[in-house]
């Protein structure tokens, strides 16, 4: 065996070694954008589904995310996806899991304007906030519940955050699977 394999199966034993004995986990969500709250927002009614992952060093949260979403119930057509980075902090008391999360994103979006027809694509920037609630039922197994605000637009073409831009209440559902006792 040369040196460089001796050097990447041991990089990789280590990694598999301190995510044993590391807090955090990953799994996937689905969630949408809802105008059910009464907070001022203008929902496009997107649902989401996505994967993700974090380790948790003390109390805080470090992690990625990569997340699709659509709009399969009307008729503009939208369609895109993201992805980026989770930071945050938890406490924990007992099984139960309190989050704070910031979800920060860069991806795209597609939507067909529903009068004319026409199709129009855009580079966007996300960021999401979140509190989480957990509730570990299994040392190794905790669905999530989570509502916050995410705020969606453009960076190109056309002027940032001005060409398309969406702000709206979230909520939804994660299941996690790791170490959270």
């Amino acid at each position: 065996m040369n040196l460089k394999r001796i050097l990447a199966l041991s990089l990789i034993l280590g990694s598999a070694l301190a995510a044993a004995y590391a807090d955090g986990g990953g799994g996937f969500f689905t969630g949408l954008q809802t105008n059910q709250f009464p907070i001022r927002n203008n929902s496009l009614g997107l649902m989401y589904t996505g994967g993700y992952g974090y380790g948790v060093s003390g109390h805080q949260i470090t992690g990625g995310f990569g997340v699709g979403f659509s709009d399969s119930a009307s008729d503009t057509g939208i369609a895109g996806g993201y992805g980026g980075v989770i930071n945050g902090a938890r406490g924990q008391v007992g099984p139960l899991n309190l989050m704070i999360t910031s979800w920060t994103g860069i991806g795209g979006i597609r939507f067909t304007e529903a009068l004319s027809g026409e199709t129009a694509g855009f580079l966007i920037a996300t960021e999401e906030l979140d509190l989480e609630i957990g509730l570990a039922v299994l040392p190794w197994f905790m669905p999530v519940l989570y509502a916050g605000y995410q705020v969606m637009g453009n960076l190109a073409p056309g002027q940032p955050f001005h060409d398309f831009f969406s702000y709206t209440p979230v909520a939804g559902v994660r299941f996690a699977f790791g170490k959270f006792r």
